[in-house]
């Protein structure tokens, strides 16, 4: 771990209001600095102020008053490729960081005022499964995540899911894909959405070189004014079409799409199959953390 490391993951897991957490990113740097002009090693320098969490939890027991800090955590103790297997990161609600002290129109202080620390106040869960506001890993769940394979609300990842999407492959309201990208917007080598931009795209709006939609502009296109009355006809056009092998493979998956919406009872398994899984992977994520938490967690 280097300074820039051991900071962060102090300042992080402080917990504290936003204008607290500058200053002590301050300090500590201020400390650090001193300390390595007068010879010593940045190794020496962090054994000596001790583990990062420990050292968060002291602070934020000073600047609140309490030791219950707004977070609960599990991490596991196995590790692979030096990650933990699994580092769970959940807001905890029992506990609410105090913001400002509040002064009354005479300037007399009559408390604080109290808060969570938002995202930027709560450390990131970093593991080969990771979970939390913000998660890390080569599987990752959260708020804002980063991982190989990515699901949250702004997600960036090699297989990416999430409102703001962005990866390889990606799937979201807002989709932007190196390859494939599949969302309300899309953009990407191969996009379908309903404003849907790339090389071979597929969309209400739909703009590319190779191009099926009810608005299209591109090079080779087919406008779909009515898809029951030119369904065969769309297969066609599929079909004679003289594009790049992985233009047909995608226009292939497209084309098993629309005869779902042509004729709904053709997929149903599929769907009955798909609602199941995804059920049951909704049901482990809800559940399993929270018993490694309980499991996990001691209050101090």
């Amino acid at each position: 771990m280097n300074a820039k490391q051991y900071v962060r993951e102090i300042v992080q897991r402080s917990c504290l209001p936003a204008k607290e957490r500058r200053k002590l990113k301050i300090d500590l740097e201020n400390e650090i600095d001193v300390a390595l002009e007068r010879g010593e090693s940045i190794e020496l320098i962090i054994e000596r102020m001790g583990d990062p969490d420990k050292l968060a939890a002291e602070i934020y027991e000073n600047y609140a008053g309490e030791p219950l800090r707004p977070f609960r955590e599990y991490k596991s103790s196995t590790t692979l490729f030096g990650l933990p297997l699994v580092h769970i990161i959940r807001m905890n609600y029992a506990a609410l960081t105090p913001n400002v002290r509040t002064f009354s129109s005479r300037g007399i202080s009559i408390g604080r005022r109290y808060s969570y620390p938002g995202l930027s106040g709560l450390p990131a869960a970093h593991g080969v499964f990771a979970l939390g506001p913000k998660a890390k890993g080569i599987i990752s769940v959260g708020n804002l995540s980063t991982g190989l394979i990515s699901i949250g609300n702004l997600s960036a990842g090699l297989i990416s899911i999430g409102n703001v999407s962005g990866g390889l492959f990606s799937l979201g309201n807002i989709s932007l894909a190196l390859l494939v990208a599949l969302g309300n917007f899309a953009a990407g080598a191969l996009s379908a959405g309903n404003l849907a931009v790339g090389y071979g795209v597929a969309g209400n709006l739909a703009c590319g070189e190779f191009a099926v939609g009810n608005e299209v502009m591109g090079t080779h296109t087919f406008s779909v004014s009515n898809l029951h009355a030119q369904f065969e006809t769309i297969k066609m056009f599929f079909r004679g079409l003289d594009a790049p092998a992985p233009i047909k493979v995608f226009f292939g998956y497209i084309e098993k799409l629309l005869e779902v919406f042509h004729d709904p009872m053709s997929a149903t398994l599929y769907i009955i199959g798909f609602l199941f899984i995804l059920a049951i992977i909704i049901l482990i994520l809800c559940i399993v953390p929270n018993r490694l938490l309980n499991r996990n967690y001691e209050p101090n």
